[in-house]
């Protein structure tokens, strides 16, 4: 899941990954214009959609992080579980179509190894020991599984690499509103942003207003253009059982915030 903190006060806003992918795909619906293609590709929309599709079982469970009565913010899992998610993803798109699948896969690769060196450094850096072990196996097992999609996809590499750097614009942009609340977001920049000439741009955003933010070079078809985002406003709960039925009982909320080219 993903915690964003509480302006003032104890607990936060809480979110699913399909909540969070859910999003995602509201901005690929938008996105495209003169200066970046259109998202048309049905299977490269589903993978939008369902990038964090192997989250579903772990999210269920309502892991509670002892030293915030609420659910472990995505960074914060404990690695046990999100070993879980990094193969699941991939398999989970797969079924639906190889392109799809392989979107996935190096979705998954990217996240550790710096996005292919788009975004470095890779964040199996950070790991040691068995914990490092287990994410080189990942990315053993999805450079086989990509090395037998290649050829199933239906489309050309740049095709390909555009879709990937498409889905890591639109998860990026879902996690600067998702990860941290209004009037705390400020500045950032997102790079290797694929444009229509077949260039890469960095599309920066700034936080001009409470619920308003400006992008350049913008992206989207309409301008302005306003998206919600659902979530759950969730004070502690200690205790797995607690936490769970806390989960359940608390109504889904939404933020709603308007993006503009100026």
């Amino acid at each position: 899941m993903i915690v964003q903190d509480k302006p003032g006060g104890h607990g936060g806003f809480v979110m699913t990954m399909d909540q969070h992918t859910a999003f995602a795909d509201c901005l690929a619906a938008a996105y495209g214009n003169h200066q970046f293609d259109q998202i048309n590709d049905p299977n490269v929309r589903y993978v939008i959609a369902h990038h964090d599709a192997g989250w579903k079982e772990v999210d269920a469970e309502v892991h509670v992080n002892p030293n915030t009565g609420l659910p472990y913010h995505l960074s914060c899992t404990p690695y046990k579980l999100t070993s879980k998610t990094m193969r699941g993803s991939p398999d989970f798109n797969n079924a639906h179509h190889p392109l799809s699948g392989l979107i996935s896969s190096m979705h998954t690769v990217g996240l550790l190894n710096g996005r292919y060196g788009l975004a470095p450094p890779g964040i199996i850096d950070q790991f040691e020991g068995e914990k490092r072990v287990v994410a080189e196996n990942v990315i053993a097992h999805e450079t086989i599984r990509q090395e037998g999609l290649w050829p199933k996809v239906g489309v050309g590499k740049t095709a390909v690499w555009c879709a990937y750097k498409q889905l890591q614009f639109c998860d990026m942009l879902s996690l600067y509103f998702h990860s941290q609340a209004s009037g705390t977001r400020g500045k950032n920049s997102f790079c290797n942003v694929p444009a229509s000439d077949g260039k890469d741009v960095t599309i920066t955003i700034k936080e001009s207003a409470r619920g308003i933010y400006s992008l350049y070079p913008y992206p989207f078809a309409h301008d302005p253009v306003r998206f919600s985002f659902e979530g759950r406003w969730m004070m502690p709960a200690y205790g797995v059982i607690t936490s769970k039925k806390a989960f359940a009982s608390t109504p889904v909320s939404l933020q709603t915030i308007t993006i503009t080219s100026s």
